[in-house]
């Protein structure tokens, strides 16, 4: 009988050995691995962001619709102001349709400013348009958060899709 007990005590202490890895590889796991979902927002002093734009859509029957879009910069810092440089629209073909800054504007910590594509600019060569914005700033700060929304709207029907802003180019001071 005491050679049984001693067997189930140390079965008992193997299973907790084992069990006790397990969690902590199950553990490293959930600690080691971000939701897909999520993005971060890096810390730079100056990008060139590219937001896609959408000038028209085509519908299945083939009718053409005319979309507007709101670009909108959201400084995303809350203790630091940005330099918006210029924001540009360019045509699908890459032609500048429009510069929408005279001069630099600065934004002030999470202020918000916006630019509308309006439908004169938007049966200017291809669909797929672009925006690109530059910034900077004097210090390393939050990337602002650049995105646009593209919105149109018939008799019948409504279109309204966003579109994210993506960094081309980024320096960061050392």
């Amino acid at each position: 009988m005491p050679i049984l007990g001693a067997i189930a005590f140390v079965f008992l202490l193997v299973m907790l050995i084992f069990l006790g890895n397990q969690l902590r590889i199950i553990e490293e796991e959930l600690i080691h691995h971000a939701p897909e979902t999520t993005f971060g927002i890096d810390i730079t002093d100056a990008q060139t962001v590219h937001v896609p734009i959408y000038t028209y859509i085509k519908t299945g029957n083939g009718d053409t619709h005319v979309l507007e879009s709101i670009v909108s910069i959201r400084n995303s810092d809350p203790r630091q102001s940005i330099i918006i440089t210029s924001a540009r629209f360019y045509d699908g073909r890459g032609k500048l349709v429009k510069e929408y800054l005279d001069k630099s504007i600065k934004l002030a910590p999470l202020e918000n400013r916006t630019f509308i594509v309006k439908k004169r600019n938007s049966l200017v060569g291809d669909s797929a348009a672009n925006f690109i914005i530059t910034w900077k700033s004097e210090v390393p700060v939050y990337e602002p958060i650049i995105d646009a929304v593209m919105f149109g709207f018939t008799e019948e029907n409504s279109f309204t899709f966003k579109s994210i802003g993506r960094p081309l180019t980024t320096h960061k001071e050392q």
